[in-house]
């Protein structure tokens, strides 16, 4: 197995066995309206007694909701239009947490993309990442170019027709950060057409092969896919002014903490003008870990979001009474040993996701750190997986999170305290302007 086909198989692994009440037993697909109607209830019941954010889709009528789809399902031809329409159905609860993942996971057998990467800068779809192969050099495609329509439709009316439609990630920076991987992927080796806009206002069309394969034989990930499955889980280096620059990838690889720890041991303080660690693209993992890392950067103890559990009280329904809830707080504890104490940034955007947010809030919270760069995902929680007909299952969010003082950014994202945003110039020479904005900060 090459090093790609073992990456693809760790992260699909990841994607559905991150919970650990995932039932194990797969349910065989049959294709019976039963069984159509079981998962689709599945869905529905699962919602409605665990999700704990119908105030922020008040036009959304859960119970009306899941009769229009009863139709819908029963006449699903295969497995793959029935879980399309589960997944329709699903995201109308529009939560990074919450969603239906079908049997083949994010990586449908069959399907690929170019090798390119898209990302929304200036409002605009920008392509920002190019592989190299011969097809993008022939036809002159580079970071800079904005897209304009995908097979002769407007691109946002694309996007939100064969992207949002399934997956909605609870806000638009979220959407826009981590579902355009989905933007452009078809059938293997298909074509798809794409018009583009150079800077200078000259339109032309190009045609690209949804086949991400490299000329050195590697596959082509988008940033995020490429912190959370390829990169090192810790990257560090001392830039030019003095300030220690620090990568992680993701909060799921257990030997971050020990990598973490060695840094700050090995570090010499006397040298180094300020930290800036770099969470732009990290997807999230485990809380446990962040709080880890945490611990090391502070020298006294400090609270970490607050938690909210609903629970549903058929008696309290029956009399009219406000849904019951039980709130949680915990306190992250200083490391023994050596701590970094020094002037602390993190650069944040929107694929700043989970796990990495509930790093930010409590050093946040406690003016420990300064944000600089865009807002967050605005997505966490503890996710709750259950077992869908055919090998796929649903995963709702079953807790409510904010700041310890109850601020929220669930389905909203943490500001930044310096807003910096790239421009399509910034793409186009490589520019790096979030990253500027943050070594001024510390000079300040």
């Amino acid at each position: 197995m090459n090093k790609t086909a073992k990456i693809f198989v760790l992260f699909v692994t990841i994607f559905l066995n991150a919970n650990q009440n995932i039932a194990q037993d797969k349910i065989e697909w049959t294709g019976t309206d039963e069984q159509k109607l079981m998962g689709l209830f599945t869905v529905w019941s699962e919602a409605k007694y665990a999700f704990p954010f119908f105030n922020q889709i008040p036009d959304i009528d859960w119970d009306s909701k899941v009769q229009e789809y009863v139709s819908k399902v029963l006449t699903a031809t295969d497995i793959d239009a029935y879980y399309n329409l589960l997944m329709e159905f699903s995201a109308f609860l529009n939560d990074g947490h919450t969603a239906v993942n079908p049997p083949w996971g994010p990586f449908k057998p069959g399907y690929d993309y170019p090798p390119l990467e898209v990302e929304v800068v200036e409002n605009k779809f920008l392509i920002t990442r190019v592989g190299k192969t011969n097809e993008m050099k022939m036809q002159n495609v580079f970071p800079g170019l904005e897209i304009l329509e995908v097979n002769s439709q407007d691109i946002q009316k694309y996007f939100e027709d064969n992207v949002l439609r399934y997956n909605r990630r609870g806000t638009k920076q979220a959407d826009e950060a981590i579902n355009l991987w989905y933007l452009l992927q078809g059938k293997e080796n298909s074509k798809v057409k794409v018009k583009v806009q150079e800077l200078n206002g000259v339109i032309r069309k190009i045609e690209l092969t949804r086949n991400s394969k490299l000329s050195d034989g590697n596959k082509f990930y988008c940033k995020m896919f490429n912190w959370y499955m390829v990169d090192p889980v810790l990257e560090s280096k001392i830039l030019p002014n003095g300030n220690l620059y620090v990568k992680i990838s993701n909060f799921e690889n257990e030997n971050l903490v020990p990598q973490f720890k060695k840094l700050i041991q090995d570090i010499d303080e006397s040298v180094i003008n300020g930290m800036i660690i770099d969470l732009r693209h990290n997807p999230g993992g485990e809380s446990s870990i962040a709080e880890s890392i945490i611990s090391i950067l502070i020298d006294k103890p400090i609270p970490s979001s607050t938690w909210y559990i609903p629970h549903y009280v058929a008696a309290n329904r029956a009399w009219g009474k406000d849904q019951v809830w039980t709130e949680f707080h915990n306190t992250i504890l200083p490391e023994d040993g050596k701590k970094y104490l020094g002037p602390l940034v993190i650069l944040t955007g929107g694929g700043t996701y989970s796990s990495a947010e509930d790093f930010i809030i409590p050093l946040h919270f406690s003016k420990r750190v300064i944000l600089v760069g865009e807002k967050t995902a605005g997505s966490s929680g503890n996710p709750l997986r259950v077992q869908l007909p055919g090998g796929g299952n649903f995963r709702v969010v079953t807790v409510k999170m904010t700041y310890p003082d109850g601020k929220e950014y669930i389905g909203v994202g943490i500001n930044p305290d310096v807003e910096i945003c790239p421009t399509q110039v910034d793409v186009i020479i490589g520019n790096d302007p979030v990253l500027d904005k943050a070594i001024e900060v510390l000079k300040n």
